[in-house]
């Protein structure tokens, strides 16, 4: 686990570190202390309310001169616990600072399972640079910088984007946001003055290519034999007819619906005045038998001229049960 916070400075750590400097020494931390009892710390304290476990300090680093970084391993084998006070001791055994709250944990040690521990300790009641810390070099976590080997955050997709952080290590999709963000293209305009390859002379003057230079040509020429129906070929001023079943759209006795129904399969924009369009419909019903009821089916053909507007000329009607 990794924790930043701002313990209490005790009292005897204030005596310690004083007459430390006096001394011409710095104070050094050398162990940590942890418990599983949540309280309010004071300065008046001198040790936890309920110490599970004191372990050395594997190693530490000085991030400013107020704030320290120090790592360490708590490998016991006993019951697990909650770690809810952490004390840290100097070298005389003074305990310098603690941190506790009364509700909340800081990790859970599980039995058998190693808590690796790192802290960003903010140390601002003490002069600058009178903390050292001492520790066994079995782990070091120390924040990396850019001199430094060490510990650094993945940035999220929002500071990467930003781009204006300088502790954090970017991801590959980071670059990519922060790329997109910073060089998307805009909307702009060349002169032909800025553009290479082009023809020496614009429009370019009359030319022709070979069959060879043409590309997606047809894999033959002439393409095989091949036929148009009147959807895509007619002859000049012929009328057009077309049929249209739309039996399979709905149920309608009326010939406007149906042409409708027609017409969106075929277009009007495609027909011109005296064009046909014969459109085959049905009604769907129950009808009395005498008997009872059953299914009745009236079936329309409906044949309309194109004359500014479509118009129909006729109509046959069958019907049958079913």
């Amino acid at each position: 686990m990794s924790s930043a916070f701002k313990p209490v400075i005790t009292q005897a750590g204030i005596t310690a570190v004083f007459n430390a400097t006096n001394s011409g020494l710095e104070a050094n931390i050398v162990s940590v202390a942890l418990g599983d009892l949540g309280w309010e710390p004071s300065a008046s304290a001198t040790k936890l309310k309920r110490e599970k476990r004191r372990v050395p300090v594997g190693n530490g680093d000085q991030i400013s001169p107020n704030q320290i970084h120090i790592t360490a391993i708590e490998d016991g084998t006993q019951a697990g616990y909650w770690v809810r006070e952490v004390g840290f001791y100097l070298e005389d055994g003074t305990l310098l600072a603690i941190w506790s709250h009364p509700t909340q944990p800081l990790a859970y040690k599980a039995p058998g399972v190693d808590l690796l521990l790192a802290f960003d300790i903010v140390l601002s009641a003490l002069p600058a640079n009178s903390i050292n810390v001492i520790g066994n070099g079995t782990v070091n976590l120390a924040p990396a910088t850019t001199t430094k080997l060490g510990v650094v955050r993945f940035s999220t997709d929002s500071e990467a984007t930003a781009g204006s952080i300088n502790n954090e290590v970017i991801t590959p999709r980071g670059v990519r946001l922060h790329g997109d963000a910073r060089y998307a293209r805009k909307s702009h305009r060349h002169p032909w003055s800025e553009i290479d390859g082009k023809p020496s002379a614009y429009p370019p003057s009359s030319h022709r290519h070979t069959w060879s230079q043409i590309d997606s040509k047809p894999k033959t020429y002439p393409p095989s034999s091949h036929n148009h129906d009147d959807r895509y070929l007619r002859l000049v001023n012929a009328p057009r007819a077309v049929y249209v079943d739309v039996r399979s759209t709905g149920n309608t006795s009326t010939a406007s619906t149906a042409l409708n129904w027609a017409l969106a399969i075929h277009p009007s924009s495609g027909f011109r005045d005296n064009d046909h369009i014969q459109v085959r419909y049905k009604n769907r019903y129950v009808r009395g038998t005498g008997n009872g009821s059953a299914w009745w089916t009236d079936e329309y053909t409906t044949t309309f001229v194109r004359a500014g507007a479509w118009r129909a000329i006729a109509t046959s009607t069958n019907g049958f049960w079913g």
